[in-house]
């Protein structure tokens, strides 16, 4: 099949835009990264591979509100419109599903003739709620490399694996959709070319050693998936499955190739839910950037209990590659609590051991911790905030549980009857509507108080922004204080 003029694609990938504000508050101006939306790259380089002419229209990094994105799609005129419903947040994509179906509503309005598909974390795990709710006419379960090729080749939409849609008042689906398994073989090209690739913009934290150069940024996945089940995440909702798949080493050096020398990026985020799981893969990357000779900045999600038994001398290799931050899932200082969660195989002397050994080796932390998890009460929160204090990672990431659609603790609070958000902002952590899980002992109100508490109590800790100033330097120290200024409103504590 061959591709079409340059004008009337075949298909237009569209990242929602107009968030920033009411996911992050005032930390959005500055703070929040303007994230690579990999997963569109990633889909537009396969239809393009199958000979269909794609586009992508990136409204959040061009700032574009919703009567500017209709009218950007106007002018495109594709055939379809595909909203990639990914967020940079892990698996939360549902805090952008408020703009997302007022965009499909002015879409509509719009171009009531273009068939208008959505696609992404959210729609797969909530397909047939996702479809009735919202003015699109296709939804797309899982992955979509494939079904989105199905539907633009113009198969029957009854037989094509993954795609649900509505017919009149009812919902219908096809088949489920199978993975694509050689990830190196069927998704070879990711389209940045395609993305406005001087508009992102990196973590704060990330650039906390120099911030000249924020905007030489790209995200990345070099793998899709995870072995393992903590009850607060839902990325097997879209999979399907909990495993890991890997592009192979060659595959992700030649994306950085492209990212280093055409476009100039210095900071890499790698999106993967476990980058430093198999040495097998993370250290011929490791070793290819260092034979580049790259200067780079690179963020990597890691496990504890692989940084407890890792050879301290990959470590070493991967801080000399770059990989000046890991990301580290340490959620809570109670070993009751993490047994409640399904993280119940190692203890607080494996979290400690982990930490030295990356520390050991230079490398910083964006470590993650999480209040009001099953269980909790103020006693092992506070035992959260202590180990926060000991561990005294650079930056480490705050959150408080949700009922995340997809993951089981969203099933649990379906169970029992919890209170969940009455809007999908209110899954955003930052945002004013938020609304997290109540424990059996406090209330969601008392979590997300003691949440900030925590936020300040460990950012304004003279110890900590004495070792920023040591490690860093006096912008990164100032560069905290103006974020600690900032006071996220709460609707929930009467703000």
């Amino acid at each position: 099949m061959t591709a079409r003029a340059a004008r009337n694609p075949d298909i237009v990938l569209v990242n929602v835009g107009g968030t920033r504000k009411q996911v992050y508050q005032d930390l959005g101006k500055v703070f929040s990264a303007i994230d690579t939306p990999f997963w569109a790259a990633l889909t537009a380089g396969y239809l393009r591979g199958k000979g269909f002419d794609v586009m992508i229209l990136d409204a959040n990094a061009l700032n574009l509100d919703l009567n500017e994105t209709v009218d950007a799609l106007a002018a495109i005129g594709a055939r379809h419109i595909a909203i990639v419903c990914y967020s940079q947040q892990a698996n939360v994509s549902a805090p952008i599903m408020v703009a997302v179906g007022d965009l499909c509503r002015r879409i509509k309005q719009r171009l009531p003739e273009t068939p208008l598909i959505l696609t992404g974390w959210h729609p797969s795990a909530l397909p047939e709620r996702t479809l009735r709710e919202e003015a699109c006419d296709l939804l797309v379960k899982g992955e979509g490399f494939r079904t989105l090729a199905d539907l633009l080749a113009g198969a029957d939409v009854a037989d094509i694996p993954g795609l649900w849609r509505k017919e009149g008042p009812e919902v219908l689906r096809g088949p489920d959709a199978a993975n694509i398994r050689d990830l190196t073989g069927e998704l070879p090209d990711v389209a940045w070319d395609l993305l406005p690739m001087d508009r992102y913009r990196a973590f704060s934290w990330m650039c906390l050693r120099d911030f000249r150069e924020r905007t030489k940024f790209a995200s990345i996945f070099t793998s899709l998936g995870c072995p393992f089940k903590c009850s607060f995440c839902a990325i097997h909702a879209t999979y399907g499955e909990h495993r890991i798949r890997y592009w192979n080493p060659e595959w992700v050096l030649r994306q950085i190739d492209i990212l280093v020398n055409r476009y100039g990026v210095k900071h890499i985020n790698i999106h993967d839910e476990l980058f430093v799981f198999d040495p097998r893969h993370y250290l011929p990357i490791a070793e290819g950037i260092l034979e580049r000779g790259y200067d780079l900045n690179i963020n990597a999600f890691a496990r504890v209990d692989v940084l407890d038994r890792v050879d301290p001398g990959h470590l070493d290799t991967l801080k000399k590659a770059g990989f000046h931050w890991l990301k580290l899932g340490i959620e809570t200082g109670s070993t009751r609590i993490r047994a409640n969660v399904g993280k119940d195989h190692y203890g607080i002397d494996a979290v400690r051991n982990a930490v030295g050994k990356a520390h050991g080796a230079g490398i910083d932390f964006c470590a993650n911790f999480m209040f009001g998890l099953p269980g909790d009460d103020y006693g092992s929160m506070q035992d959260t905030l202590n180990l926060a204090l000991e561990l005294m990672p650079a930056f480490p990431s705050f959150f408080c549980a949700m009922a995340i659609p997809g993951s089981d603790l969203y099933s649990e609070a379906l169970e029992k009857k919890l209170p969940l958000p009455d809007t999908w902002l209110g899954y955003a952590s930052q945002g004013y509507d938020f609304l997290p899980l109540p424990t059996e002992h406090l209330t969601a109100a008392q979590v997300v108080e003691f949440r900030d508490y925590a936020f300040d109590a460990y950012f304004r800790n003279p110890a900590y922004l004495n070792m920023i100033e040591r490690k860093f330097g006096r912008e990164a120290m100032a560069h905290i204080r103006e974020m600690t200024a900032i006071k996220l409103k709460r609707k929930i504590l009467g703000d």
